[in-house]
């Protein structure tokens, strides 16, 4: 072999493995001998991509828990606008008695369940008012028994305090 060939492979072969080793901007490091992404770069494209939807999902959340506790707050404040007027619209329930012409006893009992739903829409207002949220579903529901108890009693009366 003349003196020229052992430089010549020498050259050939560095510009050979150059070439093979170009690294483009913003690519994953590839191992020349597999062409395969680098193990260390994939894992970290992946931990950069679960870290940035954890941010975003913990920032998403952080808002729309804030944002779901202002429109509580606003519902109760509705829920306690709402039971101060039928509060109000209560008291009038009893001047409907003459019209329904029930006996002593029944008038007792219809008052007595009037009154007890102007209790119970002042308790739910207070309840409301105070942000009290997981108070106001069993106080609703108190109230929907009393207005349904009343209802059965003396809604399907007839005009004589008779039911049909």
């Amino acid at each position: 072999m003349t003196p020229l060939g052992p430089a010549l492979a020498v050259s050939c072969l560095t510009i050979c493995l150059a070439s093979c080793s170009t690294v483009v901007p913003g690519a994953p490091a590839r191992l020349p001998d597999t062409g395969e992404p680098a193990l260390h770069a994939v894992h970290e494209q992946e931990l950069r991509a679960v870290m940035a939807q954890m941010n975003s999902l913990m920032f998403d959340t952080l808002r729309t828990e804030l944002e779901i506790d202002k429109e509580r707050r606003q519902r109760a404040r509705q829920i306690a606008d709402a039971a101060r007027e039928l509060s109000k619209a209560v008291d009038g329930i009893p001047a409907t008695l003459p019209r329904l012409g029930l006996s002593e006893a029944e008038q007792v009992s219809f008052r007595a369940l009037a009154h007890r739903l102007d209790d119970q829409a002042q308790g739910l207002e207070q309840l409301s008012r105070s942000n009290q949220i997981d108070s106001i579903e069993p106080a609703l529901q108190q109230m929907t028994l009393t207005c349904n108890a009343c209802h059965q009693l003396f809604r399907k009366l007839d005009h004589h305090g008779k039911k049909p």
